[in-house]
């Protein structure tokens, strides 16, 4: 028998319920309720400016499923129901050049994905980082072998370009737990219903010619030099005249 929406919100995460989780959101100011009695993010994500998505089959729902419902309803304490089939391709490039031919290559390929910097991530020791979402490990699997072959086969990435396939995000690993051990409670399928019926979503636009900017500073600032490719060879910022010791 479907429960009501006072039932579901008794449901504990962490050391509260959903419903104290999420007006302490209210109360911190990481989520604003409306008049309606819906609920929004009150800022929208930082790394925003730092990636390129591609959404090809589909959006990706990370704005609800990690920023309202992981870090809020759930106080970081349940990996949400909607990201059980969540996996993901992650691309290691070593260069803003690799991780543009990637992007490049990533347009092609049917399956929703993002590209960009992965420095301020700190659950990551890379640079650079790109993302294909998969449902399900087998379609990961399939997506791994398509995005394989073609960046073998490109001149500016070759197969030395770092691969590997994970389950979500892992800040999630890092709160709950290994991946492999996450357990999902059949009740949270509908509380999510609920939660996202109450939910805004904050829109936002990309500027794409931003986010490259943003590439290409990152890459200057930690000796990165392909970022010329992408300025027709003209240094980001002159070279300091250094002295004789």
């Amino acid at each position: 028998m479907p429960k009501s929406p006072e039932e579901l919100l008794t449901m504990r995460f962490g050391a509260a319920t959903v419903a104290q989780n999420l007006q302490r959101g209210v109360e911190t100011g990481r989520m604003i309720e409306n008049e309606d009695g819906t609920r929004q993010l009150a800022q929208i994500p930082r790394h925003v400016g730092k990636w390129i998505t591609e959404s090809n089959t589909g959006t990706l729902a990370c704005q609800f499923l990690m920023h309202f419902l992981f870090r809020n309803a759930y106080a970081q304490s349940a990996v949400p129901y909607g990201c059980r089939d969540c996996y993901k391709v992650k691309v290691v490039p070593r260069t803003v050049r690799e991780l543009v031919a990637a992007w490049q290559i990533a347009k092609r390929i049917d399956c929703p994905s993002k590209w960009g910097i992965d420095l301020d991530n700190r659950y990551s020791q890379d640079v650079y980082a790109g993302y294909f979402y998969a449902s399900g490990l087998d379609i990961a699997r399939a997506i791994f072998k398509i995005a394989r072959d073609a960046f073998d086969v490109d001149p500016k990435l070759g197969p030395a370009v770092p691969m590997k396939i994970k389950r979500g995000c892992s800040e999630y690993e890092a709160a709950v737990g290994p991946s492999n051990r996450y357990e999902f409670p059949a009740e949270m399928e509908e509380l999510e219903a609920y939660l996202r019926s109450q939910y805004r979503k904050r829109e936002f636009a990309v500027d794409v010619y931003s986010v490259l900017g943003c590439w290409i500073d990152t890459a200057f600032r930690i000796g990165d030099d392909t970022y010329l490719d992408f300025t027709n060879g003209e240094r980001l910022h002159p070279e300091s005249v250094t002295y004789d010791p």
